[in-house]
């Protein structure tokens, strides 16, 4: 299968990358700067086209002949409401409907569990997004759902949480977030760390993560759905934070403010619909402890 993926020298899109050269695909690849990954430089399989998601010429010639795209690239985070309809939905919706009129067959979207905010934590549609970002997210679903139903072809959303992971490629990046990775240099110089009690998440490892994304690529029936994509473990930042201080052999103190959360264990995220449609239970604490490690030899 020949795939265009934008977003593919970035953190999640290089695991999917990897993902489809494992399966035997090709990809084409809208980057930005084509030498930011070294491991994709001059692969067979890899076409590097130089661009971004406002090259409307540059993603013309990438989508001619592709069976699929994946589209992993997020270009703006700031702004207004405005700026981020402009910005970052605008050009998805651009790319979708580019892709549709090139004869693309399977569209799978990067959304986020942002889309759905403070909505029922499940995949049937609801959203009431929190702010521009959840909102811009939801809003390219919309998008991406009706371009689908117009021209007929397959599209599904995928919305990961949290990822995080070791870099899978030679030159690979890490995730922009900092978070684990100064709470891994506040453990090696033993410094205290404060929490807010009962803040964290459900995360997911990338690698378990492409599994979603490849399960919707090489289905031929599973279209227009939503696949929320974290673990069924919630963790807080504080239990990560202890990770890493048990595994640094740190003396760092860990202390938690009382904000008034509630337990989020009354309340995880839903990520039935990944069961139901592909067996995937994640669970994410054996994978945190090896990046803890990574990051670890890393920084000392």
């Amino acid at each position: 299968m020949k795939i265009f993926i934008t977003g593919g020298t970035g953190f999640i899109g290089s695991y999917v990358v990897k993902e489809m050269l494992d399966h035997g695909h090709e990809v084409t690849l809208l980057a930005r700067n084509t030498n930011k990954v070294s491991g994709f430089v001059g692969h067979d399989r890899i076409r590097l086209i130089k661009g971004d998601m406002e090259d409307t010429r540059a993603i013309t010639e990438g989508l001619k002949g592709q069976d699929a795209c994946i589209h992993v690239a997020l270009s703006w985070l700031d702004g207004t409401a405005e700026d981020n309809l402009v910005r970052e939905t605008l050009p998805s919706v651009r790319l979708f409907q580019a892709a549709a009129e090139a004869g693309v067959k399977k569209l799978i979207y990067t959304s986020s569990i942002a889309s759905f905010g403070t909505a029922p934590n499940n995949d049937e549609g609801f959203i009431k997004p929190l702010n521009y970002y959840g909102a811009t997210k939801a809003a390219t679903e919309a998008y991406l759902m009706a371009i689908a139903k117009e021209y007929g072809i397959q599209a599904n959303a995928v919305r990961p949480g949290y990822t995080f992971g070791n870099p899978c490629v030679e030159g690979g990046p890490l995730y922009p977030d900092l978070k684990v990775v100064n709470m891994v240099k506040n453990a090696l110089a033993n410094k205290p760390m404060s929490f807010v009690k009962n803040d964290g998440t459900q995360f997911i490892w990338a690698g378990d993560l492409v599994k979603v994304y490849s399960g919707l690529l090489h289905s031929d029936t599973l279209n227009r759905g939503y696949y929320t994509s974290v673990s069924t473990e919630f963790r807080t930042w504080a239990q990560i934070a202890q990770m890493a201080v048990d595994l640094a052999g740190s003396s760092s103190l860990i202390t938690l403010e009382d904000r008034g959360r509630p337990d989020p264990g009354e309340r995880p995220i839903d990520v039935s619909q990944i069961k139901k449609t592909f067996g995937f239970e994640f669970k994410a604490d054996d994978y945190m402890k090896d990046h803890l490690r990574y990051l670890i030899r890393l920084e000392s």
